[in-house]
């Protein structure tokens, strides 16, 4: 292994770097420095911030554009996410950097997040909670709510999450139906689902919307006051995908005028901020972002980053990569994942 030392910075680590330090050692890597590179408030590295970086971890910030033409010497990005919206990595390809996520490191966490959402919405648990913290003793209290045994939860796309999740509603007794116009009604079939060909069948029919979909132009403000209005009353929507998905005023009017009858959002627009209108609404849970948290998905998340990194800064192929960079098309063995 070659000693020249290896700077990766990471971007808005929520936690030290001690952990991911011993990580290292323990594989014996020992040309490899980390080290924590300021922002600006919008999760942007600091002009000058890079510039002895070879590689990114990025548990929070951003990579746009100006941020790689910056810093031609980068030759990883590793993003603790699934989703990688919030790094140009068009931009990054074209200068020769890896980006790289994270597939299936929380499936089962999310999908027991979702899960929990919808019971909680159903049962009232965390809203009975706050009412007794404040001294009110009654279990009468609140919108009514039926059993979900015999409703239909309404997914929108098909991907791993949302098939996770499909035994985990089954078992509680609902039946399920899927809107993911690139899945075949045998595929959503093979999980005992039903098929549906339009959005707008899925929330008209569904007792529970449920996204799980990218934040792509199909998807973007697909929560809006037209679809919200083709919910039941009685409906429940649950967001654990993107923000942008959702335009916040809207379901923010929705669930103020009992359009329909609560929502459960674990993603808002802003997450920099950690404001936004739903929050505070008393029909309305809203969790931090927090879906994806276990102590075993974020030790797998952290670690799978960082060696996607190690792996692009000594010239192999990540093992997770999102681009294809100009003149990186080294086939070489990934780094491995476990010791």
């Amino acid at each position: 292994m070659s000693h020249r030392m290896h700077r990766i910075a990471y971007l808005r680590s929520a936690v030290p770097l001690d952990g991911d330090r011993e990580l290292l050692a323990k594989r014996g890597i020992d040309d490899v420095e980390l080290f924590g590179a300021p922002t600006d408030s919008d999760g942007i590295p600091l002009p000058g911030s890079l510039q002895d970086a070879d590689g990114i971890v990025s548990e929070w910030g951003r990579v746009d554009a100006a941020t790689f033409a910056a810093n031609p010497q980068l030759k990883a990005v590793g993003i603790m996410a699934i989703g990688y919206d919030f790094i140009d990595a068009e931009a990054a390809e074209r200068q020769g950097c890896w980006v790289t996520n994270v597939p299936g490191y929380c499936t089962y966490d999310v999908a027991l997040h979702t899960l929990g959402l919808i019971v909680d919405l159903y049962k009232k648990i965390s809203w009975f909670d706050r009412q007794t913290r404040s001294g009110t003793w009654d279990d009468m209290a609140g919108y009514d709510a039926e059993r979900p045994r015999g409703k239909r939860a309404g997914l929108v796309f098909f991907g791993s999450i949302a098939q996770a999740l499909v035994p985990m509603l089954q078992s509680i007794g609902m039946e399920v139906a899927v809107w993911a116009p690139t899945k075949s009604v045998s595929q959503i079939a093979s999980l005992g689902c039903e098929k549906v060909d339009t959005v707008e069948e899925l929330f008209s029919t569904s007792d529970v919307v449920s996204l799980h979909c990218p934040l792509v132009k199909k998807t973007q403000g697909l929560i809006r006051k037209e679809t919200l209005r083709l919910m039941k009353p009685t409906a429940f929507l649950v967001n654990t995908s993107r923000g942008g998905c959702v335009v916040e005023e809207d379901l923010a009017w929705a669930l103020r005028n009992h359009v329909i009858r609560a929502a459960a959002i674990d993603v808002i627009q802003d997450e920099v901020s950690g404001t936004s209108p739903l929050i505070g609404l008393d029909n309305c849970i809203v969790t931090p972002h927090a879906a994806y948290h276990s102590a075993d998905s974020y030790a797998e998340m952290r670690e799978r980053a960082l060696m996607n990194v190690v792996a692009g800064v000594h010239g192999r192929r990540p093992a997770d990569p999102v681009n294809e960079p100009v003149g990186r098309a080294d086939t070489r063995a990934a780094w491995p994942v476990s010791a």
